[in-house]
């Protein structure tokens, strides 16, 4: 069962590999991301930072698909994460059982504004925000599981400020 679709453009890090894989009780992570498949480097540093007792997968957009559309996997507890709102999209188009997504970190870019600490958005974000929320998922932001959850709603009052 997906608990948790997160975008985090860091992917595996502290808040994610510690707090909120804790909180879900998530047995595995998969990490959605075309770059990490190829780059060991990136793997190498997940591994050293998923939590010991999650089993720790990293696929393409489509290999996680594949994964989260598995039969098999109905028994595990899984937290995915991938890096962008348009890789979130993609992955709620493709798979009607991940039921919600937390925007995480999403770092300073050009042509990006700062939503809530840690977490800058720009147009084309908002638009797949807005598309997944048309799907009728639950979207939010929330940094780590003990801070407030801002709303769908509050996500683009605050963007449109």
């Amino acid at each position: 069962m997906i608990k948790l679709l997160r975008v985090d453009d860091r992917l595996i890090h502290g808040q994610v590999a510690v707090s909120w894989t804790s909180y879900l009780g998530a047995d595995t992570i998969v990490v959605a991301n075309d770059k990490a498949i190829t780059d060991k480097l990136m793997q190498m540093a997940f591994n050293m930072a998923k939590p010991p007792q999650a089993v720790l997968s990293i696929k393409s957009l489509d290999g996680a698909v594949a994964v989260i559309n598995n039969p098999k996997h109905a028994a595990r507890t899984i937290f995915v994460v991938t890096a962008s709102v348009e890789d979130a999209r993609y992955l709620m188009e493709k798979c009607p059982s991940i039921p919600n997504l937390c925007v995480g970190g999403v770092r300073q870019a050009p042509g990006k504004k700062m939503v809530e600490r840690q977490v800058y958005l720009d147009g084309k974000d908002m638009k797949g925000l807005k598309e997944i929320h048309a799907m009728g998922k639950d979207v939010y932001l929330q940094a780590v599981p003990t801070e407030k959850k801002l709303s769908y709603e509050d996500i683009v009052k605050e963007y449109n400020k």
